[in-house]
């Protein structure tokens, strides 16, 4: 798979041939970079996601960021180890010469044996003219570039005799070293480059190098080593069946199977179980092939910059694989680096310890002080949830109505007893206005109390009307009282009281009342509007009829005069009625 754009981007690695085909032919022919860029092509032999490659790249790419050249990287992985088919090379160059036809290069920096022996069959054929610089190649020959022109690169200079003699330093009792290689091109050039450096140890060491054994094998094999072996891991990415391995799985099936110390020349290996060596980092590899890269774009003929072929690497060591094979007290080379290591004692100077002994006291101090704070103030949070929790328990249980709002009075708190009153939930109110459906003629009269709460004043006594759930008048009496903060009304707390059934009686006494008054003032005029025609029938009844019937008359006359004083009486006790209602 390829990636296209500024160092960093990254594409998914090679899954499928048919897969890259296909997404190619849909894919628009790849556009040419404006004059002002430098287009580069970073070719890796193996797939994204392997530590070597990984640090190649980042590498290369932090040596082209430090030029001042626009650069357009594009990034190949081959993944030529996985996908063994013989076919796969020229696969892969049908692909590059359809993906790469309108794509002007300025240079490829070409990565480990396949990537390099790829361009060095097909360079002329899919990049003619391009400048080529190599890197990560184990084993090269000056007749390589025969007829290349315009490639040059960095050898991967492992230095196996070094590390072999930082073995013999660690222990020199070891007479044999135990060689783990695969046939993959790179183990092939790996394998030379053991066999040339053997010859300087012929007259001290045996070297076994099997071929094409599997993981299990291996790991049976340096299981049941002598303790005057050591393993030299080459590479291990395809072992005897094929199977594919990344470096950090590798290394730590080998190590943990090792009866011995296991030692290498790259430092994907380290941290994993490798004892130790002197190991070529990928990233620096990398940076240098960058710098090559960056001296070409620059006007730097290929031709006339040197194959680097210099010993690289630094010597490294685990110390828990040093210590498990009982060597972490032994001699190691000059300038080595030593990982997971006890760290030494620090010497500090006595004004410094002082200092520290007293920031520390300090800090102590400073610790318990907090410590008290914390737990008064966990008591004082205790003692708060006590009380409010009795106050939300009578709150609960109050008859009366308990609220609070905030500062627009809107309720953040309404007791139980708002179902009974009104029919509505509390939960109804939450975040709702101060009162509910209020009538109109209470509107303005509230208006002007909530004004003085805000204010700051209490007020007592408000009685008001609302309209209930199911549509009925019921009359609150309340009384209520700003909360303050810092001498700003921040909220209302209050107490509302249902009144509806002491206002209904007041009603029925009000108009009960005024039925006595309006009877007693009829009591009055109702002497004065029958005696007065009863007088004229009694006169008329002497003047004109006979004795017999005016005497029945004047009978009649007196039993309605009985009834009239009756009457008046009964005035005076209601007088006296009200008079004692009024009084009362």
């Amino acid at each position: 798979m390829s990636a296209s754009g500024r160092c960093g981007d990254r594409s998914p690695p090679l899954l499928f041939l048919a897969i890259i085909f296909f997404l190619i032919l849909l894919l628009p022919t790849a556009s040419v970079a404006s004059p002002a860029e430098k287009n580069v092509l970073l070719f890796h032999s193996y797939h994204e996601g392997l530590s070597w490659t990984d640090g190649i790249t980042e590498g290369v790419c932090s040596a082209l960021e430090e030029g001042n050249t626009d650069v357009n990287l594009y990034i190949e992985y081959m993944d030529t180890p996985r996908i063994p088919s013989p076919r796969y090379s020229a696969e892969m160059a049908r692909m590059y010469r359809l993906k790469y036809a309108d794509v002007r290069l300025d240079a490829i920096i070409c990565v480990d044996e396949y990537a390099f022996h790829f361009l060095r069959e097909h360079h002329d054929d899919l990049f003619p003219g391009t400048p080529v610089i190599f890197c990560g190649v184990n084993y090269f020959e000056d007749e390589y570039l025969a007829g290349w022109e315009d490639c040059t690169g960095i050898v991967e200079a492992t230095d196996v005799e070094g590390t072999i003699g930082a073995a013999l330093s660690l222990d020199p009792d070891v007479r044999k070293v135990y060689v783990i290689d695969d046939n993959t091109l790179t183990g092939i050039a790996n394998r030379k480059v053991v066999e040339k450096a053997a010859q300087a140890f012929d007259d001290r060491l045996v070297f076994t190098i099997p071929e094409n054994l599997t993981l299990d094998e291996i790991k049976d094999d340096v299981g049941g080593l002598p303790p005057d072996t050591v393993v030299l891991l080459m590479t291990l990415t395809r072992d005897g069946n094929g199977t594919y391995y990344e470096y950090e799985d590798a290394i730590t099936e080998i190590s943990r199977a090792s009866s011995v110390p296991v030692y290498s020349l790259t430092d994907p290996y380290i941290g994993y179980g490798l004892t130790g060596g002197r190991l070529l980092s990928p990233k620096e590899h990398g940076r240098e092939a960058g710098l090559m890269a960056l001296g070409i774009l620059n006007g730097e003929p290929a031709s006339s910059i040197p194959v680097k072929k210099e010993l690289q690497g630094r010597y490294i060591f685990d110390y828990n694989e040093l210590k498990r094979f009982g060597l972490e007290n032994a001699p190691l080379p000059a300038g080595s680096t030593v990982i997971n290591g006890p760290q030494p004692p620090v010497l500090i100077d006595r004004s410094v310890a002082v200092a520290g002994a007293f920031a520390i006291a300090t800090l102590a101090l400073a610790v318990l002080f907090l410590g008290y704070t914390i737990r008064t103030r966990r008591r004082s949070e205790s003692a708060l949830r006590e009380s409010e929790e009795k106050f939300r328990a009578l709150a609960e249980r109050s008859f009366d109505l308990i609220f609070a709002t905030d500062a627009e009075g809107l309720f953040t708190y309404v007791s139980p007893a708002v179902s009974r009153i009104s029919g509505y939930d509390p939960a109804e109110f939450t975040g709702k206005n101060f009162m509910f459906n209020k009538e109109d003629a209470d509107l303005s009269r509230f208006e002007s109390f909530f004004a003085d709460l805000r204010e700051g004043k209490a007020i007592e006594g408000l009685a008001i009307r609302i309209r209930a759930k199911d549509g009925s008048t019921r009359y609150l009496e309340i009384n209520a009282a700003p909360i303050m903060n810092e001498g700003v009304v921040v909220g209302v707390q209050g107490v509302a009281r249902d009144v509806t059934e002491r206002m209904e009686m007041e009603r029925i006494r009000t108009e009960a009342y005024a039925r006595i008054e309006q009877n007693i003032e009829q009591f009055a005029i109702l002497g004065d509007e029958i005696r007065n025609p009863l007088a004229v029938i009694v006169g008329i009844a002497d003047l004109h009829c006979e004795e017999r019937h005016a005497r029945q008359i004047l009978e009649q006359a007196a039993i309605i005069d009985g009834i009239i004083t009756a009457l008046d009486r009964g005035w005076i006790e209601s007088e006296k009625v009200r008079e004692y209602l009024r009084k009362h």
